[in-house]
């Protein structure tokens, strides 16, 4: 199974009052910046394929796929003592046309 860091998040900006993460990504060995759909993400996650991670304070927490109220699946991340999403933290980037 491969294992990827996570450093930011691109989201639905057109929804204010639901926080909604359309992609995630990071940076590869060569330094090349990758991207993944919310929900491949959570496809690959739940086939076993991947694992993603983010670092909180040097330690590494796993990113979670949870079932929600309104019977969707979405992505979370919580631990050391944080009861929020901590990918909500993360540094948002703009959608390249």
């Amino acid at each position: 199974m491969a294992r990827y860091r996570i450093y930011f998040i691109i989201r639905d900006t057109d929804q204010n009052s639901f926080f909604n993460i359309l992609q995630l990504g990071g940076i590869n060995n060569t330094g090349d910046r990758w991207t993944i759909p919310a929900h491949e993400a959570i496809n690959g996650i739940n086939a076993g394929l991947w694992e993603f991670y983010i670092l909180e304070d040097r330690n590494e927490i796993n990113v979670k796929v949870v079932f929600t109220e309104l019977g969707g699946y979405k992505l979370v991340a919580t631990g050391m003592g944080y009861l929020h999403n901590l990918l909500e933290d993360l540094p948002e980037i703009k959608l390249q046309a």
